[in-house]
């Protein structure tokens, strides 16, 4: 049995969550340490992050902050991140141990008076181990699993010839704009990031949305994580008319495009395919094992975007499930 204390984050601990996350976790990464978190201001969320200590012995964290989500006190973990959950060390992925970690954590939800805990668990990509016990667990428990549909590339399953992996029509997309002369960059300075944004934003208006982050979060992010996260723009001659926004995950050779936007102004150059062509054969030539478009489920997994999801696989993509958790903490019994 391992004896838990909880501490509640305080920005003392903000190295040694760092490296944890860093140097001892098995499903952490950097969108889940306080150098990331960070980014947002302040006052943007109420943080109520976790640490777990086996008496000094740091064995797990949980990113969250405090939400008022219809009318009930919810324990989320993280609005401000694509990813939270319980990030354990490897010790911790046997089912006696995980088992005292949760009648913990469950506890001290109860006692701090939350009445919904939402849990949003690393996409499996990115894992350096499998979850699959924390998942099986949490299910156990009586909590809720919602499924999203993620897009991605498998290149030990992928042909190396990139264009014979793609259909027809991506195909002759991808050699138009070789032929108009088309090129990518990496994109390095505050302005170029601002036009990729500035595109970014015209996007997204025909859905009556804005991007998650705001231009200064974005090059905030970039000075924080440096080569954890690339800019690439589609240019002809000097005109950026596409981009994307790129994690890495070295770790685990995985890249994952957080954001993947074409001009509309200049729709017909079919920017997108070459956007796609150029991240499949970088992340190739990297020898990274993943490459990760992202989801095409809305709503929680409970719509499929088809249009979305047709794109993405004419590219020869492959298909993941990433797990959200949720249950009301009055339901929560702690399993004997």
């Amino acid at each position: 049995m391992v004896d838990i204390r909880i501490e509640k984050y305080r920005a003392e601990y903000e190295k040694q969550w760092d490296q944890f996350i860093q140097e001892k976790s098995v499903n952490g990464k950097f969108l889940q340490e306080r150098r990331f978190l960070n980014y947002h201001r302040e006052d943007r969320f109420k943080d109520c992050s976790l640490l777990f200590f086996d008496k000094t012995n740091l064995i797990a964290v949980c990113p969250a902050c405090e939400v008022l989500q219809d009318g009930k006190k919810t324990f989320y973990s993280h609005k401000g991140s694509t990813y939270g959950g319980i990030v354990l060390e490897k010790e911790m992925l046997r089912v006696d141990k995980f088992r005292c970690i949760y009648d913990a954590f469950e506890a001290y939800l109860k006692q701090q008076g939350f009445q919904e805990c939402i849990l949003k668990l690393t996409m499996d990509l990115l894992c350096q181990y499998p979850q699959e016990l924390i998942k099986f667990y949490l299910s156990y428990a009586g909590y809720k699993e919602i499924k999203e549909l993620n897009v991605y590339i498998d290149y030990r399953k992928y042909n190396n010839d990139v264009l014979s992996n793609f259909s027809k029509m991506k195909k002759r997309n991808v050699r138009k704009c070789i032929e108009a002369g088309m090129q990518l960059r990496e994109l390095q300075s505050e302005k170029e990031i601002e036009r990729f944004h500035h595109v970014l934003s015209k996007n997204l208006q025909k859905y009556d949305t804005v991007p998650v982050h705001t231009v200064s979060e974005m090059i905030d992010l970039k000075k924080r994580l440096g080569e954890g996260v690339i800019f690439y723009g589609a240019y002809m001659g000097e005109l950026l008319v596409a981009g994307t926004m790129v994690f890495v995950f070295e770790k685990v050779r995985c890249a994952h495009t957080q954001y993947l936007a074409a001009d509309p102004d200049y729709a017909n150059v079919n920017a997108m395919s070459f956007i796609y062509y150029k991240m499949i054969e970088i992340y190739m030539e990297k020898g990274f094992r993943y490459l990760s478009w992202g989801t095409t489920t809305e709503h929680g997994g409970e719509e499929i975007n088809w249009n979305l999801a047709n794109n993405k696989e004419e590219f020869g993509s492959l298909h993941s499930v990433n797990s959200i958790f949720e249950k009301s903490v009055a339901d929560i019994e702690q399993k004997i």
